[in-house]
């Protein structure tokens, strides 16, 4: 269900993975729900509606309407994340608005399965169709997935299902009625809509219920999963009794301005692509071939992605906020992922080769709060000092080229802060410690 874009860049990657995948979404979804299944911890209801939240003393009641059992119950909780879209009724009984952005444009999404034959001959890669009469997207999916996405004019927006004597005329470049399987169409608008507000008390807004981007960095469903890797371990942190409560403010303030930056970019693509007047779009091509030099240079979307600007990060620091690198590296146990080594708590990274990095120094101050020790080497000796050891040439390298003997990252794996000295680790140390108090 999963496969590689191919991509003119070769390994190793900065986060290990490929830089881009498509996924089949279906199939994605009915993974996690198995993973879900398989925890104790949680409890799963598909036929279950949200009647109302409220605020108690203790945190937030849910009144929940069972509909197969034609019952109703009121469920409490000291939090609740509302990860209910983007008509979210919930946002709405909150009274939360949503301020545009300034982007609100009709198309189509067509998913079609195709057959062998047919792959080959529709194109073998993405293609975006900057055409001022009709702009589209040709997206290749996993297996035999294909997806059309192609602006419609006001006149001709549908909402929901589109009908076939409208889809045909659209598709006849690429395909002809018989010729695929139809899987989905729809017909809706693209949308840059943010909250005005992501947390009321103790409820929290995520995903599509705090945000909305158009299509055209593909970062939708990654801003909801960001959303919440920056939230889950804020709110672990505090109901385990190693953060104060105000940890949780720094949630809208790290993942607002993101969002709206990364949205804005999203618009920006938007509006070179969906441009209509026939000028402006040769004014525009003549522009982007310009700026080329007549060669086609790749960016990747990660180029365009920021890091975080504020919230709990060491300010004025060139590392903090950026992500941390996952690259393979090698320990006792073999070879992996970096994360794969890596506790879900904070990660404290040293230089194993700095005489000036005192590991023993900076294990004693982190003890008894949730940060990891890792020792960094660039080789396969054994690390001086410490037992949570890896070889990384690349890591090394890149804590190196940024004079960063330590580097201090958080468990979504953004990084908190650097030092060069011991003597900076054990400040940057006591910084957290003080902010997480």
């Amino acid at each position: 269900g999963v496969q590689t874009c191919a991509l003119p860049i070769s390994p190793p990657h900065r986060l290990g993975w490929e830089p881009n995948y498509v996924f089949n979404q279906p199939l994605f979804e009915r993974l996690v729900r198995t993973r879900l299944d398989a925890l104790a911890s949680v409890s799963v209801f598909t036929c279950a509606e949200v009647k109302g939240v409220s605020h108690t003393a203790d945190g937030v009641a849910v009144r929940v309407n069972h509909l197969r059992e034609a019952r109703e119950e009121t469920c409490t909780a000291r939090f609740l994340v509302a990860c209910d879209g983007g008509s979210s009724p919930i946002r709405k009984s909150l009274g939360i608005e949503l301020d545009d952005l300034g982007f609100d444009e009709p198309w189509l999404v067509v998913d079609a399965l195709v057959s062998d034959a047919m792959s080959t001959r529709l194109p073998q890669t993405q293609v975006q169709y900057c055409e001022a009469d009709r702009p589209c997207t040709f997206v290749v999916g996993t297996g035999r997935h294909r997806r059309w996405e192609i602006m419609l004019s006001d006149d001709e927006y549908r909402t929901g299902n589109f009908p076939d004597d409208m889809l045909w005329p659209l598709l006849r470049r690429w395909v002809q009625p018989g010729e695929v399987e139809l899987w989905r169409r729809a017909a809706y608008r693209f949308h840059g809509l943010i909250a005005q507000q992501w947390r009321r008390g103790g409820v929290f807004l995520a995903g599509d219920a705090a945000h909305m981007t158009p299509p055209f960095m593909a970062q939708g469903m990654v801003q909801g999963l960001r959303d919440a890797h920056n939230l889950a371990w804020k709110l672990a942190c505090v109901l385990r009794g190693e953060a104060a409560a105000s940890l949780l403010e720094t949630y809208e303030i790290e993942r607002k301005p993101h969002v709206r930056a990364t949205t804005l970019r999203a618009m920006e693509l938007g509006r070179l692509i969906c441009e209509r007047d026939p000028d402006k779009a040769r004014a525009r091509d003549r522009k982007l071939r310009d700026e080329q030099g007549g060669v086609i240079k790749t960016q990747f979307r990660q180029q365009m992605i920021p890091g975080l600007t504020t919230g709990l990060i060491r300010p004025h620091q060139a590392l903090a906020g950026q992500p941390f690198l996952q690259p393979r590296v090698t320990d006792d146990q073999g070879e992996a992922l970096l994360d794969d080594r890596l506790a879900r708590d904070f990660v404290l990274c040293g230089l194993d080769s700095d005489p000036e990095v005192d590991g023993a120094a900076l294990r004693a101050a982190v003890r008894g709060m949730p940060v990891q020790w890792v020792s960094v080497r660039d080789d396969e000796t054994p690390a001086s000092d410490s037992a949570a050891s890896v070889s990384s040439p690349m890591l090394a390298r890149w804590m190196r080229d940024h004079d960063a003997s330590v580097v201090l990252v958080r468990p979504d794996k953004y990084v908190f802060g650097h030092a060069r000295t011991t003597a900076g680790a054990l400040d940057l140390i006591a910084d957290l410690k003080a902010r997480l108090r």
